[in-house]
């Protein structure tokens, strides 16, 4: 039967196909480098980057509102973003003293962070939508720093050992010190990673690996609440099975409940969750904004505490004093948080992460780009001013994020508007908020966890789509929730990096032939009917080939050829033996077991005389992969089969130059399969 007509075949009369061979075809079309003066290189660089269009790109990737508002379409855009900002902007107040008290920081901070936070990033992020401000997740990691902090110098003993309100006042003070001081070292380390162009370093977490996190996080938060949920007075504890031993105390302080807290906080997180989640995420579409709940709650609540004396007559904890304006800029002190390096990266790296996730999913929804790296800055530089305004850590949040776009906001103005809402909160309007409750705060953190318990009923479709998935959201959650939260988010992405390593070492291998009467190379196992030349073996190895399963690679080519080297040669060997220990006399009779003993061997080798290593999945080789591509040359060299390697990337390529493996085997790397075949004429005994 004829061959198909195929690509390969189409460019016939084109004299570059008899560049066959990597070599030759690098020596004709490979740009060469050349060899420039340090000086003249020098002056190249410094031409390219004092022109005036590189000037402009550099400002605006590093300052993009200047692009964004140049593009901005004010008579389209404005009113949206205005009355979409009015809404994050309402939002954020309520959260921000939730979050802020979550910390245990004066509430307040929280509010420094919504808006500084915001305010910051819409000079440096690259998100059009991104509503950036205080986070249950980094605000309760950043409560875990306070609580280590205050512990280790044994200020919570002198809290407990006195009534005094100085005390009070100096103890927030310290607090407020700390966290200023672990802010700041984030936001620079942050920036720095960003202009190091580590923007990527948020890969490295999974969405499992979030996922579970942010899940764990949501227990550590409910139990951090339990005090101020039930009135009751909970010892501090932290490090290993903190959550346990919380809950332990909990369950024994529960005699002690203050009711009157209890069913303040019952009421409040019913009618939270029938107006959020009943009404405002049911009727969505129907509704121009979500209605304001949160604010709605924490304004009856205050009212009616102060009206009907509740701190007075139930003993219920309130938030007391709450500051007017803006606290005056301080720059803090790092050398405080010099034994906390290690927490202010974790944190900053989970604060980026959190905001990455959110930017780049409304990104891909209005088909615009951001720049990871100018997120880390922009992170970064939030955090820096948060701090030196007694804020702290700031990030971005998927909730209001998607309210913002709900509501039609179109930019990074509605977020502008958002912090003048805050800024007049805080002003005006936020000291009248001394008579809150703190377990009406703690309702409004609560009902904000819901998206993050629900990520728990993902959990069985994980297992049955993949196994790895699956085992590193158990890990994470486990470690994150049991342990602590830091030693969670190291182990996890520790275990993630050892599964990537894990399946490297399992890769897909396969034998290829080609389909039907196509040019398709597929695997002889998946597909029918599929054809390669007798004499031929064709493997495809899909995974990089190093240290680590150097060895599973030598495994798969034998396995796939169906040959072994080893076992052929000492087929071979015991086959020369009979030989040499036949003599003249003997042939007669010995002829038919010389006769069996080279039938054997040739049934071993099977007749197979070239073996093909397809490279296209191989991504990149390394040293100890080198030298087991050499093993394999050898061993099938020995006893007479071929080897070839075909479409290597310029990676691997490299790599067989340096190590000098080319020069060695210059004649058995070809740019594709066909290539191969098509030059040693195999492509004749197909019958497709």
């Amino acid at each position: 039967m004829a061959e198909p007509e195929t690509e390969i075949l189409e460019i016939t009369a084109n004299e570059d196909t008899v560049l066959h061979r990597v070599v030759d075809f690098n020596a004709k079309y490979y740009k060469q480098k050349t060899d420039e003066k340090i000086c003249d290189r020098i002056k190249r660089y410094a031409k390219k980057y004092s022109s005036i269009n590189n000037m402009k790109s550099c400002l605006f990737s590093n300052v993009p509102i200047i692009r964004n508002l140049r593009k901005y379409n004010l008579r389209k855009y404005l009113v949206s973003d205005i009355l979409s900002g009015i809404t994050v902007g309402i939002m954020q107040i309520p959260q921000g003293m939730a979050f802020g008290l979550l910390t245990t920081l004066p509430p307040i901070c929280g509010m420094y962070t919504a808006f500084f936070g915001p305010l910051t990033y819409f000079f440096f992020g690259s998100s059009r939508h991104l509503s950036v401000g205080a986070v249950a997740v980094v605000s309760l990691m950043m409560a875990s720093v306070i609580d280590v902090a205050m512990q280790e110098n044994n200020l919570y003993v002198i809290k407990a050992n006195s009534t005094n309100t100085s005390t009070d006042e100096t103890i927030n003070t310290r607090k407020i010190e700390i966290a200023t001081s672990v802010s700041f070292v984030s936001g620079l380390i942050m920036i720095l990673l960003g202009k190091l162009k580590f923007g990527l370093i948020s890969t490295y977490m999974s969405e499992q690996l979030v996922s579970g996190f942010t899940a764990a996080v949501a227990i550590h938060i409910t139990t951090s609440q339990a005090k101020h949920i039930f009135g009751i007075s909970v010892p501090q504890h932290n490090g290993i099975f903190k959550v346990i031993k919380t809950w332990r105390d909990v369950c024994y302080n529960i005699p002690s409940t203050n009711f009157a807290t209890l069913i303040t906080t019952v009421i409040c997180f019913i009618i939270l969750y029938l107006v959020k989640v009943q009404i405002n995420m049911r009727f969505k579409a129907k509704m121009k904004m979500p209605i304001p709940i949160e604010l709605i709650i924490i304004s009856i609540a205050t009212v009616i505490t102060h009206f009907a004396k509740f701190h007075q007559r139930f003993n219920i904890n309130i938030l007391k004093d709450i500051p007017a304006g803006l606290p005056s800029p301080v720059v803090p002190n790092p050398v405080l948080a010099t034994g906390y390096v290690a927490d202010a990266f974790i944190i900053g790296i989970v604060a980026f992460t959190h905001s990455v996730s959110g930017a780049r999913l409304l990104a891909r929804k209005h088909n615009y780009e951001i720049d990871p790296n100018q997120e880390l800055v922009a992170s970064g530089a939030g955090s820096v001013v948060c701090s030196i305004f007694s804020g702290y850590i700031n990030a971005g949040s998927l909730s209001r994020t998607m309210v913002l776009d709900g509501t039609n906001g179109k930019s990074q103005i509605a977020c502008l508007v958002g912090c003048v809402i805050v800024i007049i909160m805080i002003i005006a309007i936020g000291p009248l908020f001394y008579s809150l409750p703190k377990c009406v705060l703690s309702a409004v953190i609560i009902i904000n966890l819901r998206t993050m318990y629900l990520q728990i009923l993902e959990v069985p479709s994980l297992w049955r789509t993949s196994k790895f998935d699956f085992v590193i959201w158990m890990v994470t959650f486990l470690t994150s929730s049991i342990l602590d939260v830091d030693i969670g988010i190291a182990s996890s992405l520790i275990f993630s990096l050892l599964t990537v390593s894990l399946r490297t070492q399992s890769p897909s291998s396969y034998r290829l032939g080609f389909v039907g009467k196509t040019n398709q190379l597929k695997s002889v196992e998946r597909y029918d009917p599929v054809v390669a030349p007798d004499n031929v073996r064709i493997v495809q190895f899909q995974a990089p080939i190093y240290f680590a399963n150097a060895d599973i690679f030598v495994k798969s080519v034998v396995k796939l050829t169906g040959i072994d080297p080893v076992k052929a040669r000492k087929k071979q060997k015991q086959f020369n033996q009979v030989e040499t220990n036949i003599s003249p006399t003997d042939v007669t009779e010995n002829c038919g077991l010389a006769l069996q003993e080279s039938k054997i061997s040739e049934k071993f080798v099977d007749g197979v005389e070239i073996v093909i290593l397809d490279f296209s999945g191989v991504n990149f080789i390394d040293i100890v992969g080198i030298k087991a591509l050499k093993r394999v040359y050898t061993d099938y060299n020995s006893i007479g089969i071929q080897v070839y390697i075909a479409s290597c990337n310029d990676t691997v390529t490299s790599m067989m130059t340096s190590t000098e493996f080319m020069k060695d085997y210059v004649e058995t790397v070809y740019l594709t399969v066909n290539c191969i075949l098509t030059h040693k004429k195999l492509r004749s005994g197909l019958q497709v």
